[in-house]
């Protein structure tokens, strides 16, 4: 019978170490400990979650730590077929390593912080409330001077909440999203000025066969301006858009935080529960601003609604 020369072994499967022969050494990788966290740029992403536009670290989102669809090239090391030296240095050990951001860890997490300061706000309302109507005020300067109680301890309490979680509360505006955010919020804060006027005219008439008074119409003054039109116009900005909507994000879909902030900023004003449906969309469209056009946006768009509010009562 004819030797089969298919069969025979070569030279170099002679060479060749198989699994279980003596001394057949294991591949190892090179690991130094030592060596420099190589990191690789990434073109920025948006994120699906925060609503973030940043460039992706070892696939995540740096603001919200979630996944994202872009992801960092990564090199596995591979076999190399020859075996003319060590077989130890058989491996591609070029691999990089890549450094993730660790935050620093929060003594009391920012969530409870801004559900704290938003109880802290209701009870100062509440309290206010309370000394008003044992007090007895009726008058406009006395309900002038009940307003600018509560308006300093809201500013107070706003600024200490924001310190506390500032880092955790910035927001980036995407991409190309400023201008045309500034350029539409102006015919929809006309739209909402407009259904204001229609909303509390049809609520003015509803309220009429009840017997109910109808209040007070308001003066435009320096005071008025500014306790009803450049404080909150700040403040509320800065507590329900910045911190609220900023902490809100890092956890929870973008517009889901965008709603509940609008819903927590219709609830804050006690004193209007007949006006909540709508203030709630306005909060929604200061929180869309603030989102897609910057927190400037928020704040100016905030001042001329209540100015314009102020302005039409006054001169009505």
């Amino acid at each position: 019978m004819p030797p089969d020369e298919y069969n025979q072994p070569t030279d170099t499967d002679a060479l060749r170490p198989r699994a279980g022969d003596w001394g057949a050494a294991e591949p190892e990788l090179d690991y130094d400990p030592d060596a420099v966290p190589v990191v690789y740029p990434v073109a920025t992403r948006w994120c699906w979650r925060c609503g973030e536009t940043a460039a992706p670290v070892a696939g995540r989102c740096p603001w919200c730590n979630t996944w994202t669809d872009g992801e960092l090239p990564r090199r596995e090391p591979e076999p190399v077929l020859s075996l003319d030296d060590d077989p130890e240095d058989d491996w591609h050990t070029d691999a990089p390593r890549y450094a993730i951001p660790v935050r620093r860890p929060y003594l009391i997490p920012p969530i409870v912080i801004v559900v704290l300061a938003y109880a802290a706000l209701l009870g100062t309302l509440i309290m206010c409330a309370v000394i008003v109507a044992v007090r007895g005020a009726s008058t406009p300067d006395e309900i002038q001077e009940a307003q600018a109680f509560v308006e300093v301890a809201s500013t107070l309490l706003t600024l200490g909440a924001l310190a506390l979680v500032w880092s955790r509360s910035r927001q980036k505006v995407p991409d190309g999203t400023m201008v045309l955010a500034w350029v539409t919020s102006v015919p929809v804060l006309f739209a909402l000025l407009c259904l204001n006027l229609l909303f509390f005219t049809v609520l003015r008439e509803l309220l009429k066969p009840l017997g109910v008074v109808e209040p007070e119409r308001m003066k435009m003054t320096l005071a008025t301006v500014l306790l009803i039109c450049v404080q909150p116009a700040i403040v509320e900005e800065l507590f329900f858009r910045q911190m609220t909507l900023g902490v809100l994000r890092k956890s929870m879909n973008m517009h889901l935080a965008v709603w509940i902030t609008a819903a927590a900023f219709a609830a804050a004003h006690l004193g209007n529960i007949l006006g909540m449906p709508y203030l709630f969309l306005v909060g929604a469209f200061l929180g869309y601003a603030r989102v897609y056009g910057g927190l400037t946006l928020a704040i100016i768009l905030h001042f001329v609604h209540n100015f314009a509010v102020v302005a039409y009562d006054a001169w009505r």
